[in-house]
Parts: structure tokens; C-alpha cells; sequence
């Protein structure tokens, strides 16, 4: 609201019509940020207490609601308004489609090098790592995720060589790194613009949305949850399979990936 009303006091943004507020999400997300920041004074010595305690705002939705799955006329309008990859911004082309076809996180994506393009067993992998300056959501996120066989026909690999051909180290760099979310900011406001333009108006909709159809897509297809939960980067909470069980292998998740066929988006 800062950036849109940057004349405005918090109060005349609040009596304005049609305000929409932070979703109780971000607010609690916030408010969890500030709770670090207050032990941490409270640890130095600076406070005696911390004014944050018992400030989160329930949340009323189910955890599978705070994010709704795009539909399959809702990837077609995206796919179909997605500018070219030879345009000078490739990313705004590729990143997109990784995401429909990997479940990947955006982050995860805005932060790729060259090298993490590879080849392991065989098969074409995304290596998802904590190197160099990359940071993960979580210790499980790190992981591979096999190539759909969808972006290698698109000539995904052939952009990766481009990249390795002008001795590129990472994948996008037209992104440029934010000590505070990384990759990601410039992408993710991209296509908040994009989603709102051509796909939705749903405030419930958003790049995270293709995250959530592509684990429903497998879901609803009878896919193994624990081949989900490590295409995804979540932690497998079987003991036998998480704890006794060994990583699964690329040909195996990819055997399991490639059920996200959308039909003929491509």
C-alpha cells in the first residue's frame, strides 16, 4: 500500500473504498518475523518481554483451501499468453512452464545455475541445492526432480546449452538477488501482473497455484504419496518409507511425473 498510495497516511488508505487487506497468511507470516526479532532483543537484553506473544490471527480456512489449483482452462490461458523465450526475458517463458510441470516452488526455479541442469542415471534432472547463495524452504526441499519430457521437446535443454555456450553460471540472469527472498521478487511480481491480466481475477490463484495442481493432478491419479511428497520437497512422514527408505530413484520419479499430462496445452 506503501508503493501505491506513497502520499497517503495508514488511516486515509483504510477509509479509501475497495481496500483489500493482507490475508491472514501474510499477516501471521509477518507477525512471526517480528516474534523473531523480539526474542532476539529479549535474548540481548534490550526487552524483558515479548509484545508479540498470542498475536496470530486464527485461521478459519482448512490449510487446503488457502490456495486454490488452477484448472486445466485456466493453464490453457496461460500457456497460450506466454510471451516468446527469444524476446530477451526467456525466464518469463520457461519459469512458468517448469513450474505447471515440476510442482516446483518459484524460488526454487528463480534460483537455478546451468549446472544444476544434469543428467543423473540417465535422466535429466533439476538439482535442487542450497549452493552458493541458492536458499531452500526447507532441509527436505533439497532434491532432484526429473525433466518433463513436455519442456525437453520445447527445447529446454537447447536453452541450457545456449546458457552454458555464454559461460552463464546461472540459469536467469536477468533476475537479480534480494538478501531478503532471494530470486524470486521481480519474477513473482511479473506474474502477479500476468495471472491478473490474462488468467484470474481470483486473489486465491497465483504462481503457488501450479504447485498445488500439479500434487492434485498426481493425487487424483493414484500416484504413491510418498513419490508426491519427494517430486515436491516435503518431508515423508512414513517411517519405513522416510526414515528406513532410500531417496527414490530419477527413472522412478520420473515414471511418476510424467502422469501430469495436461492434455494438448503444448
Amino acid at each position: 500500500m506503501y508503493k501505491k498510495y506513497p502520499d497517503k497516511s495508514i488511516k486515509q488508505v483504510l477509509a479509501m473504498p475497495n481496500i483489500t487487506p493482507m490475508s491472514v497468511t501474510t499477516v501471521n507470516k509477518l507477525l512471526t518475523l517480528f516474534g523473531s526479532l523480539m526474542r532476539h532483543c529479549m535474548k540481548e537484553g534490550y526487552r524483558k518481554d515479548n509484545p508479540t506473544e498470542g498475536l496470530k490471527i486464527k485461521q478459519n480456512r482448512r490449510t487446503d483451501e488457502e490456495r486454490k489449483a488452477y484448472t486445466k482452462e485456466d493453464l490453457e490461458k496461460i500457456v497460450s499468453a506466454l510471451p516468446s523465450p527469444t524476446d530477451g526475458k526467456p525466464e518469463r517463458y520457461w519459469i512458468p512452464l517448469i513450474g505447471m510441470y515440476s510442482g516446483m516452488r518459484l524460488g526454487e526455479i528463480c534460483g537455478l545455475h546451468v549446472a544444476d541442469v544434469k543428467q543423473v542415471d540417465g535422466v535429466w534432472c533439476f538439482d535442487i541445492n542450497e549452493n552458493d547463495d541458492k536458499r531452500l524452504k526447507t532441509g527436505s526441499s533439497t532434491r532432484l526432480v526429473p525433466i518433463h519430457p513436455k519442456l525437453i521437446n520445447l527445447g529446454f535443454l537447447q536453452f541450457v546449452k545456449s546458457m552454458s555456450d555464454k559461460t552463464s553460471i546461472r540459469l536467469w540472469p536477468n533476475l537479480i538477488r534480494r538478501e531478503i527472498d532471494g530470486y524470486c521478487a521481480a519474477m513473482g511480481n511479473w506474474y502477479g501482473r500476468f495471472n491478473r491480466k490474462h488468467v484470474t481475477d481470483d486473489p486465491l490463484k497465483c504462481f503457488h497455484s501450479m504447485r498445488h495442481t500439479f500434487a492434485d493432478t498426481l493425487k487424483q491419479l493414484g500416484c504413491q504419496e510418498s513419490l508426491i511428497a519427494e517430486l515436491m520437497g516435503h518431508v515423508n512422514g512414513s517411517i519405513t518409507t522416510g526414515r528406513y527408505g532410500k531417496r527414490y530413484q530419477p527413472k522412478v520419479l520420473l515414471d511418476a511425473l510424467q502422469m501430469t499430462d495436461y492434455g494438448t496445452l503444448l
